[in-house]
């Protein structure tokens, strides 16, 4: 069995339609709907998922009717887990700021905006929600080393790097990153730098980073 952990908003669906062979249909959410990528899910956080049972997990994947060449994927950061007993392993990191912003803007648009906690506010109101929950977005998924696992930005990903072409040679990607690419076309926006997702993300860096308010005109 091979694994691919992943927090949420950064492409798990994407790489098992890619690694397996398939083609899903997309969410209303804005994400890959490939019955493989859930299929390792205990839970979810907006942050990363690290506070989990790991035999809870453990059991859960003895119970997958699946073969030994299948990529499944969880949300379980896989740092607590003996990853050894996999053939390989997929971890989507999420260190650089870059990958962050993406992930986060991801959410804010696909995620947030169909069922916001902060839909009925306005003005300031909106804003300090927004940049709260911004701060979630702030923790990474961290990578883990071993001869049996690649790590991968998430960003290596949303922009199709040499990386990503490498960890995924041989396999179609073309027509899944077009598709994923339109989908999520905010994220190639050349002013993405000036968008409210990425304002609000800043003000949400530099809140934690230096433990002030950030300071509206």
């Amino acid at each position: 069995m091979n694994l691919i952990c992943f927090p949420h908003y950064t492409c798990g669906g994407l790489l098992c339609d890619i690694l397996n062979g398939t083609f899903s249909t997309v969410g209303s959410h804005g994400g890959i709907l490939s019955i493989n990528h859930s299929l390792g899910k205990i839970g979810d956080s907006d942050t990363v998922l690290t506070d989990y049972d790991t035999g809870f997990f453990m059991e859960k994947l003895k119970k997958l009717n699946t073969t030994d060449s299948e990529w499944i994927g969880t949300h379980c950061w896989p740092g607590k887990l003996n990853l050894k007993i996999f053939d390989q392993v997929i971890i989507v990191t999420t260190t650089t700021f870059r990958s962050k912003l993406y992930r986060w803007t991801r959410a804010y648009h696909h995620y947030y905006f169909q069922s916001a906690p902060w839909i009925e506010l306005t003005g300031q109101a909106r804003i300090d929600k927004e940049k709260e929950t911004a701060k979630n977005y702030l923790v990474p998924f961290m990578p883990v080393h071993q001869s049996n696992i690649v790590n991968i930005e998430f960003a290596e990903i949303a922009e199709k790097t040499v990386e990503f072409k490498n960890l995924t040679h041989g396999k179609d990607i073309d027509r899944h990153m077009d598709r994923w690419q339109r989908i999520n076309n905010f994220l190639y926006d050349p002013n993405i730098w000036s968008s409210n997702s990425f304002k609000r993300f800043y003000e949400a860096e530099l809140e934690t980073q230096l433990s002030k308010y950030y300071v509206y005109e």
